[in-house]
């Protein structure tokens, strides 16, 4: 009885060591044989774009659908190559010290674009605060965030992106222009694959995995995501000056 159990068992961990296998393989297929066109795909829309003098108005209109689409697809591919980092290895950080009103100023021009789609306006205040931490994943959290504020905002709105000093604390706050997220699904924000009944204003889907990541990240720097409903939803990152990665 005792050897048929033992079997049973090996049998099993060797049926569970298979499929471990055969997912790490479908994350490599998806990070290099399915992202490489995408990003091919996305390079040849921007080069389509800079003859837009030749372009129609509907041919333009339709590139950018093509651009939303691609990009959206790109986020979630990017998203399932975080969430392998994180159930495998994890995510290595290197410090070094980052210069946050700059890092913001930069990045907030990759979203431009997004923004324009949707007639959004992206405000900025930011005091200069240096703070000492891994730049890879404070971008990747700040990413998610304003991604989402630009997602979830409805046209013609605002994105408010602000970073404040408390104490020894770097408080980045960012909030769409959306309506909210409700007191009952609150507590499902930050969980694996939870996908709200909070709707894209611009057609984008959702993995339910974002907003984990952002918040896995943020304490791998020591840090957390919190969030606050103010007729619009406002998350607030925070991260020690002196963060220990």
């Amino acid at each position: 009885m005792d050897e048929d159990k033992n079997k049973l068992i090996a049998r099993l961990k060797q049926q569970v060591e298979t499929l471990e296998q055969e997912k790490k393989a479908l994350f490599k297929i998806v990070s290099h044989d399915i992202r490489s066109p995408m990003n091919k795909l996305f390079a040849l829309i921007g080069l389509l774009k800079m003859t837009i003098e030749t372009l129609s108005e509907e041919q333009v209109n339709y590139l950018d659908k093509m651009e939303l689409v691609i990009s959206d697809g790109l986020n979630k591919l990017r998203n399932l190559m975080d969430l392998r980092a994180i159930e495998g290895d994890g995510v290595d950080t290197f410090l070094v010290s980052l210069d946050l009103s700059k890092l913001i100023t930069h990045m907030i021009n990759d979203y431009s674009p997004a923004a324009a789609r949707k007639d959004i306006k992206i405000n900025v205040t930011a005091s200069p605060i240096t703070l000492e931490t891994d730049k890879l994943t404070y971008q990747r959290v700040l990413d998610q965030l304003i991604t989402n504020a630009i997602k979830f905002s409805p046209i013609g709105s605002s994105v408010t992106i602000k970073l404040e000093e408390h104490d020894d604390i770097a408080n980045i706050h960012v909030i769409d222009g959306g309506y909210g997220i409700s007191e009952e699904e609150q507590a499902d924000l930050f969980k694996k694959f939870k996908v709200l009944s909070t709707h894209a204003t611009g057609g984008e889907s959702s993995t339910g995995l974002g907003l984990f990541i952002a918040q896995w990240m943020a304490h791998n720097i020591g840090g957390r995501i919190e969030y606050t409903n103010k007729q619009s939803s406002e998350f607030i990152f925070q991260v020690p000056k002196t963060a220990i990665a």
